[in-house]
C-alpha cells in the first residue's frame, strides 16, 4: 500500500494566479482576488514516483485559492475556513498527513484550529 501526503499551497501574489489561469493576467487585481474568494480549494498537482528501499509515497499539492495579502487582510474565520476546506480535499484524496505551506501555516493559531477540524495529521514546519 502506498502512503499518501498532501501539501497546501496558495498563490503568493495575484500575478501567480495567471500561471494556472492564463486569462487572469488580463484582469484587474481586485477582480482576480474577488474570484479567488469564490473558488473552492482544489487539487493542483499529483506527485508520484517517490520511492525508497523502504516505502513508496504519493502526494498532492492542494491549492487554497487566496493570495498572501488576502490571508492577512480577510477575516481570520473566513481564511481558516478556506484552509480547512483545502485540508478536507486532502482527506478525500486519502492523505494521512497534510503540510501547511507559506501563509497557511501562520494564519490564526499556527495550524491548531486547522488540525482540530481535520481527521489527518497536520504539520506547519514551524
Amino acid at each position: 500500500m502506498v502512503d499518501k501526503f498532501a501539501f497546501i499551497i496558495h498563490p503568493l501574489e495575484v500575478k501567480d494566479v495567471a500561471k494556472k489561469f492564463g486569462f487572469a493576467k488580463f484582469l484587474p487585481d481586485r477582480i482576480v482576488e474577488w474570484g479567488l474568494k469564490k473558488l473552492p480549494a482544489f487539487k493542483a498537482s499529483h506527485i508520484t514516483g517517490v520511492k525508497s528501499s523502504y516505502n513508496e509515497v504519493e502526494g498532492y499539492f492542494i491549492t487554497c485559492p487566496l493570495t498572501s495579502r488576502q490571508m492577512l487582510e480577510l477575516p481570520e474565520e473566513f481564511v481558516l475556513g478556506k484552509i480547512i476546506e483545502a485540508g478536507k480535499v486532502a482527506e478525500r484524496l486519502g492523505a494521512k498527513i497534510v503540510g501547511l505551506g507559506a501563509f497557511t501555516s501562520v494564519v490564526g493559531d499556527a495550524g491548531i484550529t486547522v488540525a482540530k477540524n481535520l481527521n489527518i495529521a497536520v504539520t506547519t514546519g514551524n
